[in-house]
């Protein structure tokens, strides 16, 4: 009985291996390795991935750019207000200011064009009195180190000049 197990058991065995011997061919073959047309699809989407990163972040560093831009013409613009709001207002109140502290200014310096601007066919001409500027027409009075002066404007009409007005 014993040679009958033994034979048996020998037999299962040998016609057991020849099946495990064709599954260990079939899965001995490489699993690691993926096909060309495979690798190479890979390939391009990792390449694709990374020019579609380049392009997105130069276009974020443009939209940023012209963010930074738009702000500070915005800032420039409203310091370009600023500056002419308070020359603006001196215009007004200038003769007062003249008439009542002549003696405090110590230097007397003669008024000077500093430009000409014509803005809706009005033309006025910056005026350097000492440390103020005041705009004032042309032909307008204005008064600066206690005396009185007027901007002329001469024949070319691209040439101003101060001229002071006798009493």
């Amino acid at each position: 009985m014993q040679n009958r197990k033994l034979m048996l058991t020998a037999l299962i065995v040998f016609f057991s291996s020849g099946s495990f011997a064709d599954d260990v061919k079939t899965t001995s073959d490489p699993v690691g390795e993926v096909p060309a047309p495979i690798q190479q699809h890979i390939s391009r989407l990792m390449e694709d991935d990374v020019a579609f990163n380049q392009a997105q972040r130069e276009l974020s560093q443009q939209l940023t750019l012209a963010k930074l831009r738009l702000e500070m013409a915005k800032i420039k613009s409203e310091a370009s207000e600023l500056t002419q709001v308070p020359m603006m207002s001196n215009m007004g109140g200038e003769s007062d200011d003249k008439e009542a502290k002549p003696a405090s200014q110590a230097p007397l310096v003669e008024p000077k064009i500093m430009m000409l601007s014509q803005i809706a066919g009005i033309t006025q001409a910056a005026v350097s009195v000492g440390t103020k500027i005041v705009f004032v027409r042309i032909g307008e009075i204005f008064l600066a180190n206690g005396k009185r002066y007027a901007v002329h404007q001469g024949n070319n009409g691209r040439q101003a000049f101060v001229q002071e007005v006798s009493r």
